[in-house]
């Protein structure tokens, strides 16, 4: 897992983009109360090693790559950060359920952010498990497109 110096400038954007679609930071309503006005640093770096939400970013790229996984993603899917920045985002969605993850993905893309997004993931391995009250957003920076954003929640077994 990178160190929190090395994606902190991703969780600063990662999270100025969420703010501007949620109208929220990261974590906040979700982290532990003394980080709710903790000064970013700190409360982001309880978003990237301690959150139980999983927090993903992919790219733009013809075939998106996660650019971006906090531990509970990792700990969840069961790729080491270094596997999932090496990882086709489709593959996130088991491959009868790709059309359905790119079709929210076009949604995201044409309205900005989704929130209550539902639906079955695969891990590493070929287990199936669903996720809950996903927000989706675009990422920005300045007015430049960056990719997707997901906070997403595994459903209890």
């Amino acid at each position: 897992m990178k160190t929190i110096p090395e994606v902190m400038p991703l969780l600063k954007l990662l999270d100025a983009s969420y703010q501007r679609h949620f109208g929220k930071p990261l974590g906040v309503g979700f982290c532990p109360p003394d980080l709710e006005h903790a000064p970013d640093p700190t409360r982001l770096s309880w978003v990237h090693a301690e959150a139980p939400f999983m927090l993903l970013a992919q790219g733009l790229q013809a075939e998106p790559l996660y650019f971006y996984s906090n531990a509970a993603a990792s700990r969840q899917f069961g790729y080491s950060a270094e596997e999932f920045l090496r990882t086709p985002a489709r593959l996130s969605a088991p491959p009868d359920g790709q059309e359905h993850r790119a079709a929210v993905i076009r949604e995201v893309e044409a309205r900005g952010s989704i929130t209550g997004y539902s639906g079955l993931r695969v891990t590493k391995g070929g287990k199936l498990f669903r996720i809950r009250d996903a927000e989706l957003w675009r990422i920005d920076d300045e007015g430049i497109h960056r990719g997707m954003g997901a906070l997403v929640w595994p459903a209890p077994p």
